[in-house]
């Protein structure tokens, strides 16, 4: 899968709360080395966990959060998180032919909605600098980035990492440390007072100053989540939830098109006919359409995934219907296939090319809308059973 590099950054973030109290996190053991120890205090000053590291997914949220949860032993897959958030079911487009970060929206803007429904609680560490409110006075950034840097200690030391967006100094970015979007904190110095980062794309571990990041992108957004303990969590609930949301973003309701922190002019079934419009103009290329393909192509396989996984927690005619809207995914899945193999073979389209990638989306569509008419009719069953 493409991994991209975002061009539009953050527009408007929302500042959650600073510092919110919580108990020490069950934690499950972990490969950690300790390098290093003062043996007059038995302090430990260096440790780093060795075994977590993100994992490969075009959500790059996703794939830095699951080391989290797994580490804390959370009971999560990858097409469950995706599900949850939504990436498993969304898919935007644009009016014009620039190429779509798929994620964008979920990844930094309604990630907040659901985070704290996936059985643990965060405390989260964040400031903007550079936005439309006042930015924190010099004291108080050192405050929070002096509290974080003890909260990170505490949870790698119980086997935890952190997530933190965009864990790089300036003058790294310059370098080519591309670590954009979240990235993994998963060891310490106490020497230097630097953080390990894992990330996504930059395939090497390196050490950022815990004070000298959250400066890289146009807002100076600094950012660091720390998961802290596990709470209840009714499974069956998330699940009605996440069914309703796949429906909404089918139908484009599941955001408001003009407060998005990422600009996209359709989403749903809504950005199918929109892709097929580009395609008819010829405002768009075939690479455009084979990028396209591929990130459809890892989200429905989720989402497909997902709903398989849920099946047997529902009743009988529940089930069905969910089995059945995996199905109509399973087909949605074959034509995306198709038009990727179809654009890999050529360069350019020709005008026979365009009709053919443009019959296969409308197969995709239609399969898609087969399986959003299934989740519907899934969440009628549950509203009839609970009567």
């Amino acid at each position: 899968m493409c991994q991209h590099i975002v061009s539009r950054l953050i527009y408007s973030i929302f500042i959650l709360c600073f510092i919110l109290i919580f108990n020490t996190p069950m934690i499950v053991s972990s490969d950690i080395e300790v390098s290093g120890t003062d043996l007059k205090t038995n302090r430990i000053s260096k440790k780093i966990l060795n075994d977590l590291k993100p994992v490969p997914s075009d959500s790059n949220f996703i794939g830095t959060l699951y080391p989290i949860l797994n580490a804390a032993g959370g009971e999560w897959s990858i097409p469950r998180l995706n599900a949850t958030f939504g990436n498993a079911f969304s898919f935007s487009m644009k009016k014009d032919k620039d190429v779509v970060w798929q994620h964008a929206n979920i990844d930094w803007w309604l990630l907040w909605e659901m985070i704290n429904d996936i059985g643990f609680e965060f405390q989260e560490y964040q400031m903007i600098l550079n936005g439309k409110l006042p930015p924190p006075t010099p004291t108080e950034i050192k405050k929070i980035k002096e509290q974080t840097w003890n909260q990170v200690k505490s949870s790698i030391d119980q086997g935890v990492p952190a997530i933190a967006w965009q864990p790089m100094t300036v003058t790294q970015l310059k370098n080519g440390v591309n670590a954009f979007g979240w990235g993994l904190l998963v060891g310490y110095n106490e020497d230097n007072k630097t953080y390990t980062v894992r990330h996504q794309t930059y395939k090497s571990d390196y050490q950022v100053p815990y004070d000298k990041f959250g400066y890289s992108d146009p807002v100076q957004w600094y950012c660091v989540m720390i998961l802290t303990k596990r709470k209840p969590i009714n499974r069956i609930d998330l699940d009605i939830q996440i069914l309703n949301n796949a429906v909404k973003f089918a139908e484009g309701s599941r955001f408001d098109l003009e407060k998005a922190a990422y600009r996209v002019d359709t989403i749903g079934f809504a950005a199918y006919a929109q892709w097929i419009n580009l395609i008819e103009s010829g405002e768009v290329d075939i690479g455009f359409t084979e990028h396209s393909a591929w990130m459809l192509w890892e989200m429905r396989e989720n989402a497909e995934k997902y709903l398989r996984e849920i099946s047997n927690y529902f009743t009988d005619e529940t089930r069905q219907y969910i089995t059945e809207a995996a199905a109509y995914f399973d087909i949605e899945i074959d034509e995306v296939e198709k038009l990727v193999n179809l654009c890999k073979k050529h360069k350019q389209f020709t005008p026979p090319l365009r009709q053919e990638a443009i019959t296969i989306i409308h197969a995709a569509l239609d399969a898609e809308k087969m399986a959003i008419g299934k989740i519907k009719e899934a969440l009628e069953s549950i509203n009839i059973d609970s009567k």
